[in-house]
């Protein structure tokens, strides 16, 4: 999102918690991965919340970022 940290916080907050429900509420095994994406990006967005307050540069953080933004959501989306 890039506005804040507060919004990043927010939005990521609540986009996990739809992640949560959605994966609550999977009745087969093959729709998991399209239920958990929410939840996968809420916690890219609190993620980026951390990298927005520790003033980005490398870090846990931006690696943690990073690796979801490049090889794990390329690939989850497809699949599920």
């Amino acid at each position: 999102m890039c506005w804040s940290t507060a919004a990043d916080l927010m939005a990521g907050t609540v986009v996990a918690a739809v992640g949560v429900v959605c994966v609550a509420r999977v009745r087969r095994a093959r729709d998991l991965p399209v239920a958990a994406l929410p939840l996968l990006l809420g916690a890219h967005q609190l993620i980026e919340a951390a990298v927005r307050d520790a003033g980005g540069g490398c870090g846990p953080a931006t690696t943690a970022w990073a690796v979801i933004a490049l090889p794990v959501l390329p690939v989850w989306v497809p699949l599920g």
